[in-house]
């Protein structure tokens, strides 16, 4: 799974003030991810995101650091 480490990335551009979180070429196991303003995921030729089959993995926004959703 390659989720926590994408969003980690996304996480740091944003709070870097924004930029452009680039992925290489290569397939990318992942759950849900939060896109970010300012925040550019590019995925370059030949880099795949390939979503899980487990729907808990998509429930991201209940452990959201950076933003949270209040209740």
């Amino acid at each position: 799974m390659n989720t926590a480490d994408i969003q980690k990335a996304i996480d740091d551009c944003f709070l870097a003030g924004g930029g452009t979180v680039r992925l290489t070429k290569g397939v990318f196991k992942v759950g849900g991810l939060r896109l970010r303003s300012n925040c550019t995921l590019y995925l370059e030729s030949g880099a795949i995101l390939k979503g899980t089959r487990n729907p808990d993995d998509y429930c991201i926004l209940k452990n959201d650091y950076v933003e949270p959703i209040k209740e």
